[in-house]
């Protein structure tokens, strides 16, 4: 007898191209040259014309470059690895820049990493997702897709290095060849390589990652160790109380008091505050803006690593015998208030301005508080949530909401430029009805001698020219991103006590301020003597009818 063998199917064999390994990376060079970076072409056209022999060099360069990248950071089978991250991070950038105009950069980067859960919710979209699944993910998969032909180590140890020098070599010899003409462009238009992709991407991540590890080595030198309380502060009989609310992406050309048609700060214009209307920032982001405005560096010196490097405002005070005390309900006090501590707010403070996510409203309990409690002199730094967006609406509840119709949505795309721009509107009058209540808890207690100052980290951008949001670079910002409101509130106790004159303050309202005004500012407020407050940038030098 004999049996026969069922034989066994052949197994299915899904076809794959074969391709080398410098083929795919010229094939996902190209996909994100042409499909991730938009915005590169659109600054590029805006120069050169299409097919200009200077559009056609300058595209090769960048693509070399690109190749470049890929060879640098995917040797043998890391590529594909390689690939797919770069071209998922990619796509995520260009959907923000097609979004809200936003590049990449080390600050970008930096306020990714250092942002928090809620903040990172409101910007994943429906909309954010299916983009960035059609142009990401499923890119990066097809990566995997190709067979390789892989050579062998002998051959990789010459292959790798000789693919890198060659690849650089030629984005050298293209940015040469037309140099003249690219340097101009880049001095007149900006440097299209900036919304490059993933260039650009790569470029900000290696910035602020040179920049954690030169940060993480600083030794912190002491800053102002002399700090004294004055003549006027010693002599108080009641504890002084001044509140700083930092401020958050508010614009100053959005603020009433600063001239805008409509009246978003109708509570503050009542308590006749004196508002400074020429002010700019220091930076474009929460992490660059804030701990400048502290560091008494100034915008021209400041760096994160200088800022890191000395002590700041907050232990200036302490020196001189202040306590501070920092409150968030934002991001974080981005190492300002490192030595000091700080305190996230809660719902278990205020729940109904807590229903959904805390407004600033939760501060109010915090004033009173203190109004009622502290027995030494005291700065509370209270930092805002604000205008922070896209999710404007999500910063004043809908009773408040004056500005109709607002935009409800995360997505600006879901929205109208006027829904957005109400929006953003009743997140400042909140602004102002936050600020004006603190006021008058101030005003009503007998136990302080109280004084508010209110100064916005930096501005936002609401759709002109095409840009929203925050965060372009400072060389290329636009002034709806530069240009914040400073408040100050000064109790007649306080400018008693401290001997100022309130004329002479407001008739300095409308001269060009910054952020650099800030440290010495607040230190000359406070009749906190020290070398290190700085005269010509004290906006109260020469306003007092006695010196300390």
């Amino acid at each position: 007898m004999t049996s026969t063998l069922a034989s066994s199917p052949a197994p299915v064999r899904i076809w794959r191209p074969r391709l080398s390994h410098l083929q795919l990376n010229l094939c996902a060079s190209a996909y994100m040259l042409l499909v991730l970076s938009t915005g590169f072409w659109e600054r590029l056209l805006g120069h050169f014309p299409l097919l200009d022999s200077r559009t056609i060099v300058f595209g090769f360069g960048v693509l070399a470059a690109s190749v470049f990248i890929q060879e640098l950071l995917g040797p043998g089978r890391l590529q594909k690895p390689v690939l797919a991250l770069l071209i998922l991070a990619s796509a995520g950038a260009s959907y923000y820049e097609r979004a809200f105009g936003v590049l990449m950069d080390k600050d970008m980067v930096r306020n990714i990493v250092e942002t928090n859960y809620t903040e990172a919710s409101h910007m994943v979209t429906p909309r954010m997702v299916a983009a960035i699944l059609l142009t990401g993910v499923i890119p990066a998969l097809l990566v995997f897709w190709p067979e390789v032909r892989r050579v062998g180590l002998v051959h990789q140890l010459w292959r790798w290095p000789l693919a890198v020098i060659a690849s650089l070599g030629l984005t050298i010899g293209a940015m040469f060849m037309y140099f003249k003409d690219y340097s101009a462009m880049m001095r007149e238009a900006g440097d299209p390589v900036a919304a490059h992709q993933p260039i650009a991407t790569v470029k900000a991540v290696f910035r602020y990652g040179l920049e954690q590890m030169r940060g993480a080595s600083v030794e912190v030198a002491p800053y102002g160790r002399d700090a004294r309380k004055g003549s006027s502060l010693s002599a108080a009989e009641k504890p002084v109380l001044m509140v700083f609310f930092l401020g958050e992406t508010a614009r100053a050309q959005s603020f009433g008091l600063n001239g805008y048609a409509r009246n978003t700060t109708p509570e503050l214009a009542r308590r006749d505050v004196i508002a400074f209307t020429g002010t700019t920032s220091c930076g474009t982001s929460t992490a660059r803006s804030v701990p400048c405005m502290f560091s008494g560096l100034g915008k021209d010196n400041f760096t994160r690593e200088a800022g890191l490097a000395r002590e700041n405002l907050v232990d200036v005070l302490g020196h001189a015998g202040v306590k501070v005390e920092w409150y968030e309900n934002n991001s974080g006090d981005q190492n300002v208030a490192v030595r000091n501590g700080w305190a996230m707010v809660d719902k278990t403070l205020d729940p109904v301005a807590c229903a959904t996510e805390c407004t600033d409203e939760i501060f109010l309990p915090i004033i009173r508080n203190a109004a009622e409690t502290i027995t030494e002199d005291t700065v509370l730094v209270l930092h805002m949530i604000g205008n922070h967006g896209p999710a404007y609406y999500m910063r004043y509840p809908q009773e408040r909401a004056v500005f109709q119709p607002d935009c409800r949505s995360a997505q600006f795309a879901d929205c109208t430029d006027e829904q957005i721009v109400n929006a953003y509107d009743n997140a400042i009058h909140e602004t102002d009805y936050v600020l004006a209540k603190s006021i008058d808890i101030l005003a009503a207690s007998d136990r302080v001698t109280p004084a508010l100052v209110y100064l916005s980290d930096h501005g936002e951008s609401l759709g002109e020219s095409g840009v929203y949001l925050h965060a372009s670079p400072v060389f290329m910002a636009p002034a709806e991103q530069t240009r914040v409101p400073f408040v100050m509130w000064l109790d007649p106790r306080f400018e008693t006590l401290m001997g100022l004159d309130e004329a002479c303050l407001r008739s300095r309202t409308g001269a060009p301020t910054s952020q650099d005004n800030l440290f010495s500012s607040m230190l000359g407020l406070m009749d906190i003597t020290t070398t290190v407050r700085n005269p010509d940038l004290d906006l109260t030098a020469g306003c007092r009818d006695r010196l300390p």
